[in-house]
């Protein structure tokens, strides 16, 4: 090796690197980890260390836990001479697109620090929406999987032993109850294939989504949803804003800070309007023009770079429009927490009724039927 020029940066014992290199290959960071990361990140980088001087401590630091194995492995493409965004995607970091686009629009800027600030709020901002989401789903699915206990117990046992004395009267049954009754045979009969169907969705979407095609037709049809049409317009609108900003606040051309914040959306009808934005923008349109024509941007973000532009304070201007649709996106999200839980409980006592109805009113109608 020395002849060759080449001299070890570090030497591990062969068993201990195959065992590294063999039992953590495919470890990668989770949600929460890749927020802690990128935090982490931020942090160190506003302090002025290097890359690869920040990747090395935060392996040092991470004491076996996956931080520390994806650090090493994204330390290692950086010491190859790759990218840090690029490191990032080759590295197992397990972020998503828009997010490595963000790194990589940071890179042209030279304000990683600021980026990956943005990144980890934005990724805690998002585990926290959806940590509020989960625990508004904990009490009804819990109510939910006792009412439907028992009320299969009420359909499976007391159920059938009305039909078999109503048939021995000669009366028919309720039509809530045959329907009911009817239900419940069907489920039991193809509980099989239903169960199978279920587990091939489970499995199969997951696999599907990996298309970019299917990717993102699945994503036009969400779109077309009230609520998460919304959810998804303003959160690409927020990601879009802020990339934007933060590119021309680094004093690069507005087409640049386009062409970059074009590369964080993932959504294929948004990329197209914003490629048209990068046109016009290149035909001589002004940036608040060009960005009325899209359909992902609030008219009201767009007056603001406009304001911005009138008063030569784009970027600045172009950050409060991506904090303005920040905090809209975050109210919503708040209020959909909110009222989950109480729709939820509406369903899930609608569906009980039911179920109670079709055993009670047998039992009315046998009561009636007595008494005449």
């Amino acid at each position: 090796m020395q002849r060759d020029g080449l001299f070890p940066e570090e030497i591990v014992a062969g068993s201990e690197s195959r065992g590294h290199s063999l039992g953590r290959r495919q470890r990668r960071l989770d949600s929460d980890l890749q927020a802690i990361f990128a935090r982490q990140l931020a942090s160190l980088l506003s302090a002025g260390l290097p890359v690869d001087e920040v990747l090395s401590i935060l392996r040092e630091a991470g004491e076996g836990s996956v931080i520390d194995q994806v650090a090493a492995r994204i330390r290692s493409h950086v010491l190859e001479g790759a990218p840090l965004s690029e490191a990032l995607a080759r590295g197992g970091s397990g972020y998503e697109p828009y997010v490595i686009s963000a790194v990589r629009a940071g890179e042209t800027s030279r304000d990683l620090p600021a980026v990956f600030e943005t990144i980890a709020t934005h990724l805690e901002t998002r585990r926290t929406d959806r940590a509020a989401l989960a625990t508004a789903l904990i009490y009804p699915a819990f109510v939910a999987a006792v009412s439907l206990l028992v009320c299969g117990i009420l359909m499976v046992t007391v159920a059938p032993q009305l039909a078999a004395m109503f048939e021995a009267t000669g009366r028919p049954l309720p039509p809530l109850t045959r329907f009911m009754l009817a239900a419940t045979g069907w489920i039991g009969a193809n509980a099989i294939w239903l169960i199978a169907g279920l587990a091939a969705m489970l499995i199969g979407i997951p696999i599907l989504l990996r298309r970019a095609d299917v990717r993102d037709r699945w994503r036009t049809f969400l779109l077309r949803l009230p609520v998460v049409g919304r959810l998804m317009t303003l959160e690409a609108a927020s990601q879009y804003l802020r990339t934007l900003a933060l590119v021309i606040g680094s004093r690069q051309p507005v087409v640049e800070g386009v062409k970059s914040a074009t590369d964080v959306l993932g959504i294929g009808k948004f990329r197209k309007e914003s490629l048209a934005v990068t046109r016009a923008i290149e035909e001589g349109a002004s940036l608040s023009t060009a960005l009325t024509e899209t359909s992902f941007v609030p008219r009201i973000a767009a007056q603001l770079v406009e304001a911005g532009e009138k008063s030569a304070r784009v970027a600045i201007m172009t950050e409060r429009a991506a904090v303005l649709v920040e905090t809209w996106l975050i109210n919503d999200r708040k209020r959909l927490a909110a009222l989950i839980d109480p729709i939820l409980m509406m369903v899930i006592g609608g569906f009980v009724l039911t179920i109670v109805l079709s055993v009670l009113l047998p039992i009315f109608d046998m009561q009636s039927a007595i008494q005449l």
